[in-house]
């Protein structure tokens, strides 16, 4: 049952059933199948189909949908609860981080965490924009985000972890230099522009911001960039508190009920300060 939730989760999410095939390593045909078993067991449509591979979620697929995701939650915490009892079995902690997290501060959380926790533990670490983020939370593909993009969706606690002084670096050339939407960097240096009703002559969009750290370092332009990742010997404007954000730890709410889990997260907001 809970083989052919996660195949309709991952059906729903990308509205086709050759997708899903692909990122669940199976054949469509079985993809098919399982859907099909799936709708004779609810009793109802979940999907029409399309012409061109394209699936249409029904009413009953959106109700199931919340529904199923809320499945997988308590399927989880079960299977944390069994662990809890054996005591012995290693846990799989998953975190997304934005990139800015990863280069300014991430390094830290993690050698504390492999510490205190490495013995019980494993870690795996996707870094990604925040919206990224944040999607991979609410559909269960990482078990712990951390943003500086002030975003809220229900069922996710978030907790301010850090500050974070944004400035103004780079030679005045014409040129801005920003990450892509989604992005924090991309989000604030929007708002920055917008405000200062700056019309940049150019600009140069990157998904990577170390790579915007070395086009500073080279002259091409500006940026708006956290002040923990300046280029050596780079100019910088202060921008004013107006521009100092927070980091945020995000969780599922359902996951924060468990007591182990909960301990690490709070470790986290602790080595973060």
């Amino acid at each position: 049952m809970f083989k052919f939730l996660e195949t309709f989760v991952i059906v729903y999410e990308t509205r086709s059933f050759s997708l899903a095939a692909d990122q669940l390593f199976i054949t469509q045909p079985t993809v098919s199948n399982q859907i099909k078993q799936l709708e004779e067991q609810v009793g109802s449509d979940l999907f029409i189909r399309q012409k061109k591979r394209e699936v249409i979620p029904t009413k009953a697929a959106d109700v199931l949908y919340k529904g199923a995701n809320e499945l997988i939650d308590i399927w989880t915490e079960v299977g944390r609860d069994i662990d809890n009892i054996e005591g012995e079995q290693r846990r799989m902690v998953e975190f997304g981080i934005s990139q800015t997290v990863s280069r300014v501060m991430f390094s830290k959380i993690m050698g504390n965490l492999e510490n205190k926790y490495g013995s019980k533990n494993d870690f795996l670490v996707k870094v990604s924009n925040s919206d990224d983020v944040l999607y991979q939370l609410v559909n269960h593909k990482i078990d712990i985000g951390m943003i500086e993009k002030p975003l809220v969706t229900e069922g996710i606690k978030r907790i301010s972890v850090a500050d974070d002084q944004l400035v103004r670096a780079g030679y005045q050339t014409g040129v801005w230099i920003t990450r892509e939407s989604g992005s924090g960097i991309g989000y604030y240096t929007d708002q920055y522009l917008r405000e200062e009703s700056i019309q940049p002559k150019k600009i140069i969009q990157v998904n990577n911001s170390g790579l915007i750290k070395q086009l500073l370092a080279d002259g091409v332009g500006e940026s708006i960039i956290s002040n923990q990742d300046i280029p050596k010997k780079v100019p910088t404007i202060e921008i004013g508190n107006h521009f100092s954000r927070s980091i945020y730890l995000i969780v599922r709410d359902s996951d924060y009920h468990d007591k182990k889990f909960a301990e690490l997260v709070e470790e986290i907001v602790k080595t973060s300060n």
